[in-house]
């Protein structure tokens, strides 16, 4: 009886190294966006081709910012011959590792635009691929917003940790 109980302890003890083995090996995997929205900020750039299309114009965009904050809000900038700001909340997508789903919860003035969109990154999550927003302006306009960016090589990214202050 003595070998066979400590041939069951020896037992529980490898399955708690297994299961601790897989976890330590998944935090590896995880989505870069779900580990950006536990631990810090990540600010992408990205220097491409796009548009803002409403009813009564449509505007060139060349590159774009977004800031992901630990909490849960992001900021954009878009970058064309004027700098047009929006506010978001993000979450990591379910459907895959390089979007970031946004609700649109203002823009240059808290509460004139409102709407959703998708932030996809690059493959290594370091950088903007594509930003996709369909929204309406407190008047009632559609707006559409469609940019992608070009080549890494134009590119910037930076990892941020934000303090706030209570």
């Amino acid at each position: 009886m003595g070998l066979e109980k400590i041939m069951n302890t020896l037992k529980r003890i490898v399955h708690w190294l297994d299961v601790l083995a897989i976890l330590l090996f998944a935090q590896f995997f995880l989505p870069v966006s779900a580990q950006v929205q536990q631990s810090e900020g990540l600010t992408v750039y990205g220097k491409g081709h796009g548009s803002i299309v409403s009813t009564f114009e449509e505007r060139k965009i060349a590159a774009a910012l977004v800031v992901l904050r630990p909490n849960g809000t992001a900021l954009i900038t878009l970058f064309s011959d004027l700098q047009l700001h929006a506010e978001a909340q993000w979450s990591a997508s379910e459907s895959s590792s390089q979007e970031i789903d946004l609700k649109i919860t203002g823009g240059e003035l808290s509460g004139n635009v409102s709407g959703s969109g998708k932030l996809i990154l690059t493959d290594d999550g370091k950088s903007i691929k594509e930003l996709l927003i369909k929204s309406k302006s407190f008047d009632g306009r559609d707006l559409m917003l469609t940019f992608v960016a070009e080549a890494a090589d134009a590119v910037r990214v930076e990892r941020v940790n934000v303090v706030s202050s209570p």
